[in-house]
């Protein structure tokens, strides 16, 4: 049960998505000096928020939490390269500066995340041991 709620399924499906796009903006930096590398993206929040929208409805009409949360655990993280743009004559399109910018973005999300995870498991955890009392 604590595994599948609804909170725990969408936590865990942000941290991967957030993970995914903290691997691609390193992979990022680390090919800026690359002639011809194009800087790679992650999309995921559009497709975890329409995921949560569709949950909302579902537990809004039938005042309960559907037990199958596949939905959001299988919401798509797309990966992709931006061939639109170029930055330098060399072909290679990756802003360092942009780039750091994300990257302090991603991880301060990514520690919210976590910070979110372990304050879920502290409650359940003190609900149980300390509810006996």
């Amino acid at each position: 049960m604590i595994g599948d709620s609804a909170v725990s399924a969408i936590l865990q499906k942000a941290l991967d998505g957030t993970w995914q796009k903290q691997r691609a903006i390193a992979n990022n930096i680390a090919n800026h000096e690359t002639p011809g590398y194009k800087a790679v993206k992650v999309s995921f929040e559009a497709n975890l928020d329409k995921e949560i929208q569709k949950l909302g409805k579902s537990i809004a009409e039938t005042k309960s939490i559907p037990k199958n949360l596949e939905a959001i655990k299988n919401s798509e993280i797309s990966v992709f390269s931006d061939n639109t743009t170029t930055e330098r004559a060399d072909g290679n399109n990756v802003n360092l500066e942009l780039e750091n910018i994300e990257m302090a973005k991603a991880q301060i999300q990514y520690q919210y995340l976590t910070r979110s995870m372990t304050d879920m498991f502290s409650r359940m955890r003190y609900a149980i041991s300390e509810g006996r009392k």
